[in-house]
């Protein structure tokens, strides 16, 4: 089951022609510096970055092995955007650094899509409000990870109910294909981009194509919307 949803959150990762394989390897990316891809994200509006936070991730690229393929764009993006974990109360709060991040095999089982909106909020809190967020478990196995669950919200004057089937702790990427709908159709000019470190996390942006086409071209990731 896990290795049919990984490969099915890769083939959508990979639908605009940048392939996941690309997103990997880093092409160019791989050559800059954590300092210079900061430098990069500021220039998107993408804040949060430290001097103690670059230094901690360089020694980290520097210790790894030659064999692992890391992608030093995602790994930066994955860290401003992966929010505030409480372990011992169960919670999580998301930053507003202009990135979301999340791994597919979700922390919060029981709140995952109501975390996933929530995160998503967080990349314009006006534009976004999705508000009266409620999530249904009622028809989840919780023994066999299997079923389906609802999660509604109130957004724009409007009432929404995104369907999820359940694969476990695992995130049904469908709720973000559905969603970025929803936003396109009621929103304004922006929407939601998708990328990916290659791995199990998620990096979500909130941006109009414009936006997307350069960081593309700046970063080497490769942005999809689904859909």
């Amino acid at each position: 089951m896990k290795k049919l949803f990984i490969l099915a959150l890769s083939v959508l990762l990979s639908l605009n022609g940048d392939s996941l394989k690309n997103n990997l390897s880093g092409g160019q990316t791989m050559q800059k510096t954590y300092k210079e891809l900061a430098e990069v994200f500021k220039k998107y509006e993408i804040q949060g970055t430290t001097d103690q936070m670059i230094d901690d991730l360089e020694q980290d690229y520097k210790a790894m092995p030659p064999e692992v393929e890391l992608n030093k764009a995602a790994t930066l993006l994955t860290v401003l955007g992966q929010g505030d974990y409480d372990y011992e109360n169960m919670t999580w709060t998301p930053y507003t650094n202009g990135v979301y991040t999340f791994d597919v095999e979700f922390f919060n089982v029981e709140k995952m899509y109501t975390d996933f909106l929530t995160g998503v909020s967080s990349l314009n809190k006006e534009e976004l409000d999705f508000k009266n967020i409620q999530e249904d478990t009622s028809q989840v196995n919780w023994e066999e990870g299997t079923g389906k669950r609802t999660v509604s919200f109130e957004w724009n004057n409007r009432q929404f109910t995104l369907e999820a089937e359940v694969y476990g702790d695992w995130f049904d990427v469908s709720v973000a294909n559905e969603l970025n709908k929803i936003i396109k159709e009621y929103g304004n000019e922006k929407q939601l981009f998708f990328t990916s470190d290659g791995y199990q996390e998620g990096i979500v942006f909130y941006r109009d194509k414009e936006w997307a086409d350069g960081f593309q071209l700046e970063t080497g990731l490769g942005l999809v919307e689904f859909n």
